[in-house]
C-alpha cells in the first residue's frame, strides 16, 4: 500500500502575530531614536538606555542595531499573518532562535562591557525569548523531535553570536592624514568640544574623527565619565551636550 504524504496546510497564528507586531513596535522605536537623536521614554539623560544607543554596538553595518532586529520581527510577523506550513514555522524559528542568540549576547556586553542596561532593549529581548518557545510549543502535529529542534535552536543561536562577536571585533579603519590634521588644528587653535560619554550625539562626532577622536579637545562633563572635568563645564556654561566653543563662538 503507497505511503501517504502528510500535507501541511497554512494556518494563521494570531499569538505569534501579536508577539512579533510587538516586538516590531519596540525595535521600530529603537530604531528610529537612534536615527532622530531621540531620548527613549521613561529614560533620563545620562541612563543605560543613553549610555546603550551611544555604545559601538548600536550600530551594525551602518545602521541601527534595532533595524536589524525590527526586519526579523517584520518577517516572522509576515509569515505568521500568511498561514504558518511546516516549512514556514520552521524558517520562523530559526529567525527566532538567531535573534535570541544576538539578542542575549548584546545583553550581555551591555551588562559586563558597558555597565548599563536600557529597558527598551530587555523588553525586546524578551519578546524573542518568548516567541522562540511559542514557536516551539505550537508546532503542529506530527511533532519534529524535541531534541532535534533544541539542537536547532542552539545552533542557531550559537551562529548568531559568533557573527556577532565577529562583527563588534572588526578592525577600525585607518585613521586618514585629513582626520588627524583637524583634530590636531582645532586642539592647537584653542577650541574645546564639550561632551558627555552617554551623550549619542558627541559619539557620532568623535566617529567622525575616526581613529584621531583621541586628538581632539575633549572635556568630558559627566562626573562619572573617565577623566571628567564637570567643574570645567560648569564655568563655560555648557548646558547641552555636545557644545564646541571655537574662539568666542559656540
Amino acid at each position: 500500500m503507497p505511503s501517504r504524504k502528510i500535507v501541511s496546510i497554512p494556518q494563521r497564528d494570531p499569538l505569534i502575530a501579536v508577539l512579533a507586531l510587538a516586538g516590531l513596535a519596540v525595535a521600530g522605536y529603537l530604531a528610529w531614536l537612534k536615527w532622530s537623536g531621540g531620548t527613549p521614554l521613561f529614560c533620563t539623560a545620562g541612563t543605560g538606555c543613553d549610555i546603550v544607543q551611544a555604545s559601538r554596538y548600536a550600530t551594525i553595518l551602518g545602521a541601527p542595531t534595532p533595524f536589524w532586529a525590527a526586519l526579523v520581527y517584520a518577517v516572522i510577523l509576515g509569515l505568521a499573518l500568511v498561514g504558518f506550513d511546516r516549512a514556514r514555522r520552521q524558517a520562523a524559528f530559526v529567525m527566532a532562535a538567531g535573534g535570541f542568540g544576538f539578542s542575549a549576547y548584546l545583553t550581555y556586553l551591555s551588562l559586563f562591557d558597558l555597565g548599563a542596561t536600557c529597558v527598551w532593549c530587555l523588553a525586546s529581548a524578551l519578546i524573542i525569548t518568548v516567541l522562540v518557545i511559542a514557536l516551539a510549543a505550537r508546532r503542529p502535529a506530527p511533532r519534529a523531535s524535541g531534541a532535534g529542534l533544541t539542537v536547532l535552536g542552539l545552533v542557531c543561536a550559537g551562529l548568531a553570536v559568533v557573527t556577532g562577536a565577529f562583527i563588534f571585533a572588526g578592525v577600525a579603519a585607518p585613521v586618514t592624514p585629513y582626520q588627524q590634521a583637524l583634530a590636531q588644528h582645532l586642539a592647537k587653535s584653542g577650541a574645546t568640544f564639550y561632551g558627555a560619554f552617554w551623550c549619542p550625539h558627541c559619539q557620532e562626532q568623535k566617529a567622525l574623527f575616526g581613529a584621531a577622536a583621541g586628538s581632539l579637545p575633549y572635556v568630558e562633563c559627566d562626573p562619572k565619565g573617565a577623566n571628567a572635568q564637570p567643574e570645567r563645564c560648569e564655568r563655560a556654561g555648557v548646558r547641552v551636550f555636545p557644545t564646541w566653543v571655537i574662539g568666542a563662538e559656540r
